[in-house]
């Protein structure tokens, strides 16, 4: 069992790319803390990158005369949080990495990043994670672009406003473990693209839809879950394996593309490019 674990945990840190070497699994642990505060000031754009390879990561809105808000719990005998942060302008940059080294215990609840960031900044953001329970609000950020690779944790990712930036894309990745997304309606993306693993998916596709970008998703071996609004039209362009398990319910097929029923009628239209394996993927409308 124990080595099941570790080549579990081994193809995460592939996948996502998170950390270069496996957690300590001896020693004791020693528990630190580290917090750190930016102002606002005439900043406008800021670049986030949190790297986390063993522990949870909470992000969240913070504080209107806040840059951001970051506090770190990690194991201090064997682990060190980087912290990177600088400014150019009217732009700042930061990165925090905490592989989540740890004590004698190989699941470690005591790794923990907290960071809250402005909402009153543009935002291009990288959340890259391994092992761990990790939620992402983004409700009332303006997100420029996003990025997200989720190993063989929970992720759960959230926008549940209208983004008010102007957003590029938004590249989602999912390993081994469980991701979720709701509010992808909201982001007003030009581009979307879904990796899938051999993990489970839940993308919400739930919105306002002000703008309309291209859609991408490819799933391999894993599950996926898409849930579409019914007022707006949906057609799939679809290009699977033959022992894939596609579910679309409420579609009709013409060819290799399947088309909402409301097509015709729907005022606003998204197309999903789909490429599966022999994944199992079902879409539903709400």
């Amino acid at each position: 069992m124990y080595k099941n674990i570790l080549i579990i945990f081994s193809s995460a840190m592939f996948l996502t790319g998170c950390v270069d070497e496996f957690s300590e699994i001896v020693g004791e642990v020693d528990p630190a803390h580290l917090s750190q505060e930016e102002a606002l000031g005439n900043t406008e754009k800021l670049q986030v990158q949190i790297t986390l390879g063993l522990g949870s990561l909470e992000v969240t809105r913070g504080k209107a005369d806040s840059l951001y808000d970051l506090s770190i719990d990690y194991n201090g005998k064997n682990d060190k949080p980087e912290i990177d942060f600088s400014r150019s302008g009217n732009s700042a940059s930061l990165r925090v990495l905490l592989e989540g080294k740890q004590g004698s215990k190989w699941w470690n609840d005591e790794n923990i990043i907290d960071i809250s960031l402005s909402s009153e900044v543009d935002l291009d953001a990288s959340f890259i994670t391994g092992v761990g329970e990790n939620i992402v609000d983004l409700t009332g950020m303006k997100v420029e672009k996003l990025e997200v690779k989720n190993g063989v944790g929970n992720t759960e990712i959230y926008m549940d406003e209208i983004n008010e930036a102007s957003c590029s894309s938004v590249n989602v990745t999912n390993g081994i473990g469980r991701l979720e997304m709701t509010g992808l309606g909201n982001y007003a993306f030009s581009d979307f693209s879904f990796n899938g693993g051999i993990g489970e998916s839940s993308l919400d596709f739930s919105g306002k839809w002000e703008s309309i970008g291209d859609i991408s998703i490819k799933v391999g071996l894993g599950s996926l879950e898409v849930m579409l609004p019914d007022d707006v039209g949906v057609r799939v362009k679809s290009s699977k394996s033959f022992l894939s398990n596609l579910q679309m319910p409420g579609f009709n097929q013409v060819g290799n593309e399947y088309r909402s029923s409301n097509i015709n009628e729907a005022d606003k239209e998204i197309v999903i490019r789909l490429n599966t394996g022999i994944g199992d993927v079902r879409f539903n409308r709400q």
